[in-house]
């Protein structure tokens, strides 16, 4: 039989429907005889309306402030994903700079950064 703390753990992807089958036909069962964890399960629920609900009516940005936006990021890094370990990694990195956008990647090795796309900054 499944536990309460193992059902709390996984009621936010149970109130989603994001679990296999077997683990939400579990929970299930054990929420059905649980007033604790259907209590708590009422209010994941209700907290997931909540978010869903206030980020639905949230107004969108304009195009302008898009803009804005935009121009005012000069040099500031928009992206970055760096995978890997000690040994090698790689990191690849998006960033705007002078209204322009480049593309920077360094193939990690050892510790050491090798440029491989974009260009090589001083004293890098």
């Amino acid at each position: 039989m499944i536990r309460c703390e193992t059902v709390g753990r996984w009621l936010p992807w149970y109130a989603s429907g994001q679990i296999s089958t077997r683990k939400m036909q579990r929970m299930a069962d054990h929420i059905a005889g649980c007033e604790t964890c259907q209590a708590e399960l009422a209010h994941v629920v209700q907290l997931r309306h909540r978010y869903t609900s206030t980020v639905l009516s949230a107004p969108l940005p304009t195009n302008r402030l898009w803009e804005a936006l935009f121009n005012n990021l000069e040099g500031v890094s928009n992206a970055q994903i760096d995978v890997g370990s000690f040994l090698i990694g790689l990191n690849v990195g998006f960033a705007t700079k002078n209204r322009g956008s480049a593309v920077q990647g360094d193939l990690r090795v050892l510790g050491r950064k090798v440029r491989v796309i974009g260009k090589q900054r001083k004293g890098a």
